[in-house]
C-alpha cells in the first residue's frame, strides 16, 4: 500500500473527528438548573432570577430555579452536590451553607466539601436595629446600656446558627457584653417582635430591615460592612461607630458539583462577570440592598475559606448550634 492510499483513509478519519468535536464541546445545549435554597420571592430568589435571565441570553442558555430550602440550606446543597457534575445543575451558596453551617453539622461540612465555587455575585450589609423605645440612638450608647443592665437585653434572629445568631455573637464577643439570643423561625419574624417592642433588637439583611427603619419603626444605628453602605451612607459602620474591626456581611454566588469541566465553570464564570458589569444589573442589585462582586472562581474560594475559619472561631466560643 503506498503512502498515499494509508493517508487518504487516516485523513478521513482524523477529518470526521475534527468535525464531530464541536457538537460533542458545545455547552449548554440544555437548560441548566439553578437550585437556590431561599423560598419564591425572596430577596436572594428576586437577585438570581434578575441575574440568570442575563446570563443565560449571553451564554445562549435557559435557567430553570429550583427553590429547595429547609434545613438552613442543607437541603438545596446537597441537591447540588450530588447532581451529575456535567454543568447542567449548578446553585446558590451563602454565607449560611458555606461559612457558618459547615461548623454546625458533620451533613453541612460534608456537602461544602463536595462542591466547587464558580463566582460570586454579590454581598449586603446586615443593619443593627433596636426597637423604637430602647433609649439609645447610637452604637456606642447601646453598649453602655447593654453594660449597665446586663443580661436584659434580647436580641432576634432567624434561628440558632443563622447569621443573624452568630453575627450578634460576635458582637457581643467584641464589645464585652451579655445579651439573649430569642431564636425565631424566620427574621421577619423577628424583625416584627422589635418593631412590637417585644425585643430589644436584631443584626437582619438591608432589604429586610432598611424599609421599616426609613419609616421609623426601627432605629437603625449602624451597618455591619466594612465601609458605609451607599443605600443609607450617613449611617455608620459598625466598627467605626465603637467596635473597630467589626465586620460581617451577607454573600452569596454560584457553585457546582465537584467535577465539572474546566471549561464548563469558566463560561459560567465568565458570562456572570460581564452581566454583573451591567449599569442596570448594579442598579438593580442596589434596590434590592446587594452590592456587585464578581472575579474569579479562586477569589471566591479564598473568601470563602476565611469567612469560613472566623465563623467556626465565633461559633466554638459562644457555643452557638442549631435547632
Amino acid at each position: 500500500m503506498s503512502f498515499t492510499s494509508f493517508a487518504r483513509p487516516l485523513a478521513a478519519v482524523v477529518l470526521g473527528l475534527c468535525a464531530a468535536q464541536p457538537a460533542w464541546a458545545a455547552y449548554p445545549e440544555r437548560p441548566i438548573k439553578y437550585v437556590l435554597s431561599s423560598g419564591a420571592g425572596s430577596a436572594p430568589d428576586t437577585l438570581m432570577r434578575m441575574v440568570l435571565q442575563e446570563v443565560g441570553q449571553r451564554m445562549g442558555a435557559t435557567f430553570v430555579v429550583e427553590n429547595r430550602s429547609g434545613a438552613a440550606g442543607l437541603l438545596a446543597m446537597q441537591a447540588i452536590a450530588n447532581a451529575e457534575p456535567d454543568g447542567y445543575t449548578v446553585g446558590h451558596g451563602n454565607t449560611q451553607t458555606l461559612g457558618i453551617s459547615p461548623s454546625l453539622s458533620p451533613q453541612s461540612a460534608t456537602a461544602a466539601q463536595r462542591v466547587d465555587l464558580i463566582v460570586q455575585v454579590g454581598y449586603t450589609a446586615n443593619l443593627l436595629s433596636v426597637r423604637p423605645g430602647l433609649p439609645v440612638d447610637s452604637v456606642q450608647s447601646l453598649i453602655d446600656y447593654a453594660k449597665a443592665h446586663p443580661g436584659k437585653l434580647v436580641y432576634a434572629s432567624a434561628g440558632n446558627g443563622t447569621s443573624g445568631h452568630v453575627g450578634a455573637e460576635l458582637f457581643r464577643e467584641m464589645s464585652g457584653i451579655e445579651i439573649v439570643h430569642a431564636p425565631y423561625r424566620s427574621a421577619p419574624a423577628g424583625v416584627n417582635d422589635v418593631m412590637a417592642g417585644h425585643v430589644d433588637m436584631v443584626f437582619d439583611n438591608m432589604a429586610g430591615s432598611l424599609p421599616f427603619a426609613k419609616e421609623g419603626k426601627l432605629k437603625a444605628l449602624a451597618v455591619t460592612s466594612a465601609r458605609r453602605s451607599p443605600l443609607i451612607p450617613e449611617l455608620p459602620t459598625v466598627s467605626e461607630a465603637g467596635v473597630k474591626g467589626f465586620e460581617v456581611t451577607a454573600w452569596s454566588g454560584v457553585i457546582a458539583p465537584k467535577g465539572v469541566p474546566a471549561d464548563r465553570i469558566e463560561a459560567i464564570n465568565r458570562a456572570v462577570n460581564a452581566v454583573l458589569k451591567e449599569p442596570r444589573i448594579i442598579q438593580g442589585m442596589r434596590d434590592l440592598g446587594y452590592e456587585v462582586a464578581g472575579g474569579t472562581s479562586q477569589s471566591f474560594t479564598d473568601m470563602v475559606l476565611r469567612e469560613r475559619a472566623k465563623w467556626a472561631g465565633v461559633i466554638k466560643s459562644s457555643g452557638a448550634s442549631i435547632d
